[in-house]
């Protein structure tokens, strides 16, 4: 398991819920937590990129 990868490492916060959920799903999947959020993360782009005006900078919360 593992080893050297052409990869970048994102760190992420989430609530304790997110995560234990994201655990729930990858081990149905049969998948670690990390490939399972890099496929999310993946879609979120192809269908941000498939938008006629995506903006630079997305808003994922109001402050």
């Amino acid at each position: 398991m593992g080893g050297k990868t052409d990869l970048e490492r994102v760190v992420a916060y989430v609530p304790p819920e997110w995560k234990r959920e994201l655990e729930e799903w990858a081990e149905v999947e049969e998948r670690s937590v990390s490939w399972l959020v890099a496929k999310l993360v993946d879609k979120a782009l192809q269908e941000r990129r498939n938008q006629p005006n995506a903006s630079k900078v997305m808003n994922v919360g109001a402050r």
